[in-house]
């Protein structure tokens, strides 16, 4: 048994899963595994994947869905079937930097002398913005995106996740105190983030350790920027940031039922003072975000949480 289990959810993948598989075969640690689950493409995704397990049946295993399952569950699927010490996500459109493993793993084992290895444990990295081909937009994704990565407390993941998926490494213990991923999660990443901060522990490395691809057609129509499509935009995003708010706070009330059994007294008081901001509003709502920290990352998400319920 490898003693790394990477995660890979494939759905039409034809054009960049080529490199990304690549670019973990030229890690400088090998002792892993690479699990890829696709989801019914209709490209030749398949037959890629077919000729990597042919060159590498030791290292290399691939299923398909039956039906169609989406990213979250895609994940969940896999999970489910790792039985490693440690385990990687991994997108089917990026590019591990050669020392991602190596870099990742070294962290872990650290928190696990510090903490013990039966304390569920998680660790994630920085990645660098790139374009389809690679070209650098930002070398730190969470500088750019100014999200707070200093303070990844239970109270403030409630309230908006900064965890990303694709450089994320978990322990067995974490794994299995979370089980399959509840169908009502925002994502898989968001999940775990959440169920390690409330029973292990949580370490970002402040470097970057990818290049996260961003690709696909954007088109951008010339706007007028008149005050009426101002205040339509200010509309939009008050009604936006309102629908996020909420779908957290029912992730919130699926994370406390599901592990109402386990949670501390402490941490059913934050739970339960998260979910009744459902039915406050005004100086009600910021009353409540201030004294528990359900904090956003930076000064403006939270001026736009808090105008959000005003």
């Amino acid at each position: 048994m490898s003693n790394i289990d990477i995660l890979m959810a494939s759905y039409n993948s034809e054009k960049y899963i080529e490199s990304q598989i690549d670019s973990i075969l030229n890690q400088t640690y090998n002792d892993y595994h690479i699990y890829i689950n696709d989801d019914i493409s209709t490209d030749s995704t398949l037959n890629i994947l077919q000729n990597y397990k042919k060159q590498y049946n030791n290292i290399f295993s691939i299923s398909q869905n039956s039906k169609r399952q989406g990213i979250k569950e895609n994940f969940s699927t896999l999970m489910d079937k790792s039985n490693a010490e440690y385990i990687m996500f991994s997108d089917h459109d990026d590019v591990w930097f050669d020392n991602k493993i190596e870099i990742t793993y070294k962290e872990m084992t650290a928190l696990e002398k510090k903490y013990s290895a039966t304390t569920p444990l998680l660790v994630f990295t920085d990645k660098t913005v790139t374009d389809s081909s690679l070209n650098i937009i930002n070398q730190s994704h969470n500088k750019s995106e100014k999200l707070n990565t200093k303070n990844i407390s239970f109270n403030r993941l409630l309230m908006g996740n900064v965890v990303s998926g694709c450089t994320i490494m978990i322990n067995k213990p974490l794994k299995e105190i979370c089980g399959h991923i509840n169908k009502n999660a925002i994502m898989h990443d968001y999940w775990l983030a959440l169920t390690a901060a409330a029973f292990g522990h949580i370490s970002y490395i402040d470097k970057p350790t990818m290049y996260y691809r961003q690709h696909g057609s954007n088109t951008l129509g010339a706007k007028s920027y008149s005050l009426k499509f101002a205040l339509q935009k200010l509309k939009e995003g008050r009604k936006n940031m309102q629908q996020a708010v909420f779908q957290n706070i029912m992730q919130a009330e699926c994370f406390l039922n599901q592990y109402e059994n386990i949670l501390n007294s402490n941490q059913k008081k934050i739970l339960k003072e998260f979910i009744s901001l459902k039915n406050k509003r005004n100086i009600y709502f910021i009353d409540s975000i201030i004294k528990n920290h359900f904090y956003k990352s930076g000064f403006i998400r939270n001026a736009g949480l808090f105008f959000a319920f005003l």
